[in-house]
Formats: structure tokens, sequence, C-alpha cells
């Protein structure tokens, strides 16, 4: 029997919805036995936000079924090992999923905070639908014909871009003619635009298609932000735009008008005016992604990006979109200094569950750290001192990965170490929250539960005497 663990979901499904509005997924792989296999369906294309997600633990056989909640045609990911496999699914079917071989995650990959897995459309044997039984071969489904077309493309792109290192030129129309030959007849709407996007990024590899002219014959004429395809494709394309195009004498106004002004309409008109943008939504599409990014580099305003957001959010072209901004701003802020920080709810040693707010009344020194990094073993015996000498008003908390929970526990008594450690396995999207990419990493929070430093210095680095001037300010002591 599958064991269904539901780890969260954003919809509320009523009974009947579920049945009438979904799809099921069945697969069986020995090597899958007791294998753990997350499934998601995304919800914004800026930050990790799921509309469904749930995991479930394989049978001892490698048997797993899934019902996915769908009110239209998704993408839906499969994350399991090394792998984020997806699959385009339709309301009111049965798949019966063919699954790669599996292979684990090496440990330095779990705790890498620059991993990234790999990624492949998965085949189906067969598709079935819900009401009528009607059988559909695999052969004849529009995710083998991705599978096909993929490993067509990925031969063609090598050769384009080889071209261009080498100086040469590439015929790029004889290549679409040639891998367009064995999906001619292929009439999916979802397909063919995959196919055009993937066209899109050869000229854009080749170098030699005006930004101008890509965006509207490949990436337009409407904003598909659901779509894989163009969600590859807008970002090669639009990667750094407002850095080259506040560069230029057309948007020399972008850094004002973001940093001081704060004015999102004009920026959205400033954008707008690029010969590549072609709609309203699109120009909001590259601010969204523009604003996720630019937020962490130092160019511009963090309060600023914040307002433009809150603007958005305000008063979006798209609906969705406006959800889109509001979703990105809480993410932002939750590390911004005087805001509060991103949700946690990991278990210690014991098994017992925390949260930040059973640490409030005292300032929070939180830690991010492994047992085996050796700039995070040189803090280890400064934070032991913290505990012992500061307890009366600072909490010494650890976020450690580690691959088991017991060789934490043996780790900290060998070493004579008492501080709160709490274990990331429970919550592994915690280091993404915590834009945790290297360790150590720390933050400290106010007895308020509010960033106070964000990130904060490192005890060998004087945080301790930072720690006395802050409380000094205070009047605390």
């Amino acid at each position: 029997m599958l064991r269904l663990v539901l780890i969260s979901s954003l919809l509320v499904w009523h009974c009947a919805d579920i049945l009438a509005q979904s799809a099921s997924v069945h697969a069986i792989s020995p090597t899958y036995s007791g294998k753990t296999i997350h499934t998601s369906i995304a919800w914004n294309p800026f930050i990790t936000v799921y509309e469904f997600s749930a995991s479930l633990v394989c049978s001892d056989e490698g048997e797993f079924e899934q019902l996915v909640p769908l009110s239209s045609p998704r993408v839906v990911q499969f994350e399991t090992g090394i792998y984020q496999a997806y699959l385009y699914m339709e309301p009111g079917y049965h798949y019966e999923l063919i699954l790669p071989d599996y292979v684990e995650r090496k440990w330095d990959q779990r705790i890498s905070p620059f991993y990234e897995p790999v990624s492949l459309p998965l085949s189906i044997s067969s598709r079935t639908s819900l009401s009528t039984g009607e059988l559909l071969d695999g052969s004849q489904d529009v995710n083998r014909s991705i599978a096909r077309f993929d490993s067509l493309f990925a031969i063609a792109n090598r050769e384009v871009l080889g071209n261009r290192r080498n100086g040469k030129n590439s015929s790029i129309d004889s290549l679409i003619l040639q891998l367009e030959i064995p999906f001619e007849k292929d009439s999916s709407r979802f397909f063919s635009d995959y196919r055009r996007f993937r066209y899109g990024v050869l000229n854009l590899n080749e170098g030699k298609t005006s930004l101008a002219t890509l965006s509207r014959d490949y990436l337009g004429p409407t904003v598909m932000e659901w779509h894989p395809g163009f969600i590859e494709l807008f970002r090669a394309m639009f990667k750094d735009f407002i850095f080259y195009y506040s560069d230029s004498p057309e948007g020399t106004e972008l850094k004002r008008l973001i940093n001081r002004d704060q004015d999102y309409r004009k920026v959205r008109e400033l954008i707008l005016n690029h010969p590549a943008v072609w709609s309203d939504s699109l120009a909001e599409m590259i601010l969204l992604k523009e604003f996720s990014e630019l937020f962490y580099r130092g160019d511009y305003h963090k309060e600023a990006i914040l307002i433009m957001l809150d603007s958005m959010a305000q008063n979006p072209i798209v609906p969705e979109f406006g959800v889109y901004a509001a979703q990105l701003k809480q993410k932002l802020s939750s590390l911004v200094i005087g805001h509060t920080p991103p949700d946690m709810s990991l278990e210690d040693l014991e098994g017992n569950l925390c949260s930040l707010d059973d640490f409030k009344g005292k300032y929070t020194f939180l830690f991010f750290g492994t047992t085996d990094h050796y700039g995070c073993m040189m803090e280890y015996p400064f934070l032991q001192s913290f505990m012992e000498k500061h307890a009366a008003y600072l909490n010494v908390i650890t976020v450690m990965v580690s691959e088991e929970r017991g060789k934490l526990k043996n780790f900290m008594q060998r070493n004579g170490y008492t501080w709160k450690v709490l274990h990331y396995e429970g919550q592994p999207d915690i280091m993404n929250d915590y834009m945790v990419r290297a360790y150590p990493t720390a933050y400290l929070i106010d007895r308020n539960g509010l960033l106070l430093l964000s990130p904060a210095t490192l005890p060998s680095e004087g945080f301790e005497q930072q720690l006395f001037r802050i409380m000094r300010s205070r009047g605390e002591i």
C-alpha cells in the first residue's frame, strides 16, 4: 500500500471537484522501491510558489500513483533523485508514466546551494480518458513527441553553438526545416508552441537575429508564462535587460524612475518603448523578472523595488501578475532588515517541532552550517561561548545540514555543544528561503521576531561586539 504524505497545497478542492477536474498518474519501476517522488505544479514563474505540491513514497515494488488536481492543461513536475522531470497533462486523463532509472542525489549535491537537478521530459506508455475509457498509445502522445524532438534539438543546438565559437555560419532555416519533418503532422497547440520557442533559442544562440525580431517571430504574440518553453526563451532573451537598456539613450531614466521616483507606471511605459516589447503584459513580465534579480545586486535600492512591486500588485495589467508581484514582494522583503524572516518549521534533535515564534523575547542568532565544513567548524566554539555567556538575552539557533539526525546528535555530544540545533531535512527549501549561498551564513533577529542584521556578522568576525553596540544603542545595557 502506498504511503502518501501531503506536504502542502495552496488550492482547496472539494471531493466532487477533484474527480471532475483532475488527472492521475501511475508508474512502476523497481529502482524506485521506497524512494520519494515530489509532485508539483508551479504557480509563480519567478519564485518557488506552488498551486499544488505533494510528496509520496513508492511501494516496495517501486509503484506509485498520484491524483493531480487540474482545471486546465498544465505542466506537472516530478522531482526525484537527481531528476526534475516534467509532463504535460490535461484534466480528465490517466497517464501511465515511463520513469528513468532512479539515480540518487549525492550528499555534496544535496547540500550545495548551487545544485540544479537534471531536467527532462517524461514519456508515457498510454493515456486513458477517465470519462470514456478510450486508450491512446503513448507513442501518439505529445509528451513522447517532446522527448523525441528534444533529442534532435540538442544535436542541432550543439552544432549552432559550435559554429558560433569557430566563427562559422549556421543555416538556421535549413536546421529548422529538418527538425520539423518528423513532426509536421502534429497538431498539438502545446507542442507547436514548444517547437517555436525552441527555434527561437536556436536563433538566439546563433547571435545574428535582433532581439526585436526574435521577440516578434518566436516569443510572441501572447505571454504564456505557464509554458516551460516560453519561460526558457524569455529568460534567455531578456537576461540583464534593465542593465543594458538603462545604459542606452532611450533608457537612461530607468534608474532614476526606480530609485528616486518609484514611478511604476512610467517605468512600464519606458520598457514598453523598447522595440522587443510588444505588449503591456510582456513589459510586466520583464519587470517581475528583473526586480527578482536586481534586488540582490546593489545598483537599485531594495525599498524602492519593494515599492514598485507593491504598485504592480495593486494595479496590474493582468490579474495573475498582481498575484506574482505580491508573492515576489513578500519573498524579497522576508530578508530585509525590519521585516519578518521566512517561516520555519523544523525539528530539533529530540524531534520537537520548532518555529521562530518559539524564540521571541530574546535576540536570536540564526546560523546555517554543516558538521564537516571547515569554516563552520571554526565558528562553533564561539557559538558555544555565546550560549553560555549571553543566554539571558540571546538565543543561539543553528540550522544544520546533515545526512542523518543521529549523526548530528553524535557530533554535538562529542564536541560538548549544547545550543539549539534544528535539522534542515523537514524543510529543505529553507536554504533557498534564506538565500544560503555559502556555509556558514547567519542572521540576527530581534526580540519581536524582525530581522536586525541580514546577513549577520559571523562570530569570529566580531558579532559579539556588534550585538553589544546594538543593545547599548537601545539602552538595554
